[in-house]
C-alpha cells in the first residue's frame, strides 16, 4: 500500500458516517464500520450485492435504471447529484 492509500483507508475506516463504495453497476465494493453498524449487515453480507439492498421502494426497484440512465446520458438526476439517504 502506498502512503496515500494508507491515509485514505484510515479516513475511510474511522469516519463517523457510514461510507459505502459501489462500482458502475451498483454493486457494493467496500463499506466502513459505521455503515455496518448503521444498516445491521456484516461487511461480508453487503460486499458484492447491489446497493439497492439497502433502499426502500420505490428506489429499490428503480435503482438499476437510475444507473443506466446516468451512464447513457451523463445527466445527473438521481445518480450523480450526491445525496444522503
Amino acid at each position: 500500500m502506498t502512503k496515500s492509500n494508507d491515509k485514505f483507508r484510515s479516513i475511510f475506516e474511522t469516519a463517523i458516517d457510514g461510507v459505502i463504495v459501489i462500482n458502475n453497476r451498483g454493486l457494493i465494493e467496500d463499506v466502513n464500520l459505521s455503515a455496518v453498524l448503521l444498516f445491521g449487515y456484516t461487511k461480508e453480507e453487503m460486499i458484492g450485492n447491489n446497493i439497492s439492498m439497502l433502499m426502500d421502494e420505490p428506489h429499490h426497484s428503480a435503482h438499476d435504471s437510475y444507473i443506466k440512465a446516468y451512464q447513457k446520458t451523463r445527466v445527473p438526476k438521481i445518480i450523480g447529484i450526491g445525496r444522503e439517504v
